[in-house]
């Protein structure tokens, strides 16, 4: 076999964690490389999970040269990767905030339109004067997970009219039953 570069396993990762498909870590890299490579590869994953990038989410490669690939991931993009030793310059940041960067890659995140509604909100509003019934208010809180290609957030289960949610429900119900059944055989 041919081994891949030691001082490239971190540009191939984050080709590998950034577009689409099901990304896949080599043991040693994560345990027995040490915490920098951990930590870079953790960072990648976050950055990942965070921008709901899909497994089939389309790629536009904006320069593929010998010294740099530069390319936007997903629709709208929501992430945008830099790899080789040439600089890929500075997106709109409007649009963009920094991600993981390493020796030969930069990756950067679709800034999310929720933290400019957070911070244009100077003084929270004043709790209602009546309780609120039952139906009104969920705490609703758990890590965003990908169903069928789509991300769901507390957000968006919020947003769900019921059809949509008994949808949600009839595909997780069979999951969570054959976890509870392999749980109870251990």
């Amino acid at each position: 076999h041919w081994p891949f570069p030691d001082d490239k396993v971190l540009v191939g990762y984050a080709y590998i964690i950034t577009h689409p498909g099901i990304p896949s870590l080599f043991w040693d890299h994560v345990f027995d490389w040490g915490e920098h490579h951990r930590n870079q590869i953790k960072a990648l994953l976050r950055a990942r999970r965070e921008s709901g990038i899909p497994v089939d989410a389309p790629v536009k490669i904006q320069c593929a040269d010998h010294d740099l690939y530069l390319a936007e991931i997903g629709s709208p993009p929501a992430l945008r990767v830099a790899l080789g030793p040439r600089h890929a310059g500075e997106p709109d940041r409007n649009y963009w905030s920094n991600g993981p960067a390493g020796n030969q890659f930069r990756v950067w995140v679709h800034k999310k339109e929720e933290k400019k509604e957070e911070k244009s909100k100077a003084v929270p509003s004043p709790p209602p004067a009546a309780a609120p019934s039952p139906k009104a208010q969920v705490a609703v809180s758990f890590t965003p997970i990908t169903v069928d290609g789509q991300q769901l957030t507390p957000e968006n289960i919020k947003g769900m009219n019921k059809n949509d949610l008994g949808k949600v429900c009839a595909k997780l119900e069979p999951v969570i039953q054959a976890a509870k059944d392999v749980m109870a055989s251990k």
